[in-house]
């Protein structure tokens, strides 16, 4: 045993500084967000350079063409917090209250992440539906429309409580 724990003992370790690796910022999972926020950007950029003449925006009220890019800046908006929360490092020494902090953030963001897609969607169906003629066939086919945005939030809220529990078990594990 003793060769092994002199071996271990006097094998050379790699000068790291750990601060500087979080200040990088060079995890897969970060750049993986920030190719999806950069697609996310760019296609939200092509939408609205594109919308006023393919969809008709000249025809409608300057209130929808409004409410439009609101709803579009917000999914962007949401998207690059997104990214800011997943690269911001823990900044206190206590490891334990740095996680509790996440925590809390990650709650936050989640709720405003689901009703700022929900607000976002009802945005963007107004613009697209305000100028249709309604009958009840078209009611009828606006129904599984309002169906899937809702079971859209169902699945996204059951995906950030998972994310969320996950994080909470790490939390009530460090304080044990």
């Amino acid at each position: 045993m003793d060769p092994l724990k002199s071996a271990w003992d006097n094998a050379p370790t790699p000068d790291r500084d750990i601060s500087a690796i979080i200040g990088k910022h060079t995890s897969p999972v970060l750049k993986d967000i920030r190719k999806q926020v950069i697609l996310e950007a760019i296609g939200y950029s092509i939408f609205l350079i594109v919308y006023y003449d393919f969809f008709d925006g000249d025809k409608k009220p300057y209130y929808l063409n409004l409410l439009l890019v609101v709803s579009i800046l917000c999914m962007l908006a949401q998207s690059v917090t997104g990214y800011v929360l997943a690269r911001s490092p823990a900044v206190e020494y206590n490891l334990l209250e740095s996680m509790r902090k996440k925590l809390h953030n990650i709650r936050k963001y989640a709720l405003i992440t689901i009703f700022t897609k929900i607000l976002a969607f009802a945005g963007i169906f107004a613009f697209f539906l305000a100028s249709i003629r309604w009958t009840q066939q078209k009611y009828l086919t606006l129904i599984p429309l309002v169906i899937i945005v809702g079971v859209q939030a169902y699945f996204q809220w059951k995906i950030w409580k998972g994310r969320i529990y996950r994080v909470k078990q790490t939390v009530e594990e460090l304080n044990q």
